[in-house]
């Protein structure tokens, strides 16, 4: 969406999408062959607002996710990274934090491979089976 660089990253195109980095188009890849539908940088959170102190103005801090998958009726943000900066780590915080006071329907994961994401999907895959075989609803 935006035209931020990430470090180090090459950006790739699949099926007409551009992302930033090849990670981020080998997990489209992954979805699509699982056959899950995500949304890539679906939209943008504002994290803080701007504000003005002592007259200059302080920009906002915004946080647009990296793929948005709906599975079994819920909701996750799915977050890839490669190398963490110092920023995002402080920026987690906030998107953690903005999760948490927002009631938010979305859980949160930053995964930094493919064995990573495989390992969530299945734990995932697991839950909802257990809860359909049950007949839970949670």
């Amino acid at each position: 969406m935006s035209n931020k660089k990430v470090k180090n990253a090459k950006s790739t195109v699949y099926k007409g999408i551009k992302y930033r980095s090849t990670l981020e188009s080998n997990f489209a890849k992954f979805f699509d062959k699982e056959g899950i539908k995500v949304e890539y940088e679906p939209f943008r959170i504002t994290l803080l607002p701007s504000f003005r102190y002592n007259g200059e103005c302080i920009r906002a801090i915004h946080y647009t996710p990296d793929f948005i998958m709906d599975y079994c009726g819920k909701k996750y943000i799915i977050e890839v990274k490669g190398y963490p900066t110092d920023a995002y780590r402080l920026k987690k915080k906030f998107i953690l934090n903005w999760l948490l006071q927002n009631h938010s329907i979305y859980t949160f994961y930053e995964v930094k491979s493919l064995t990573a994401m495989k390992k969530i999907l299945r734990e995932i895959k697991e839950v909802e089976t257990w809860k359909k075989e049950n007949h839970l609803k949670i």
